[in-house]
């Protein structure tokens, strides 16, 4: 019995070890560590990305969700979760932050490796929201972060 009761609790610490992301908040996952590109200067605002996201969610059947940061008006987030209840760590973020002149800065991130398609289809959706694949046509080339 006590073997079993042993074991029982080794699996348990081990899958609390286990290199997982239950639980990830936002906050950080928002960090350099799960940083994945950025863009400067998108001439765009807050209630345009919001309008934008709502018109290719219409034309494409593909939802982002646009989500202010909590007491800051001057950052917010563009969200894709693959379900509707996918947790932080399954989720990519664009991380807005609205300029003096009403342009806005991009940072993506992602718990998960290999998301760089997505953000493009989220840039995209943010900028040329009737298109419903990634495209780069709108971005201004000098100041592409890759």
């Amino acid at each position: 019995m006590k073997i079993v009761f042993a074991l029982a609790s080794l699996a348990t610490l081990a899958a609390c070890a286990a290199p997982g992301a239950v639980g990830l908040t936002a906050d950080q996952l928002e960090t350099d560590r799960y940083y994945v590109t950025e863009r400067r200067r998108l001439p765009i605002d807050f209630p345009q990305v919001q309008q934008n996201l709502f018109r290719h969610a219409a034309v494409c059947h593909e939802t982002y969700t646009f989500e202010m940061v909590p007491n800051e008006s001057a950052f917010g987030r563009v969200v894709y979760r693959p379900t509707p209840g996918a947790g932080w760590e399954d989720s990519v973020v664009l991380s807005l932050t609205l300029l003096h002149n009403r342009t806005v800065n991009v940072k993506a991130y992602s718990y998960r490796p290999g998301q760089m398609d997505r953000v493009h289809q989220m840039l995209a959706a943010m900028m040329k929201p009737e298109l419903c694949h990634a495209d780069s046509s709108w971005e201004n080339k000098l100041d592409v972060g890759d």
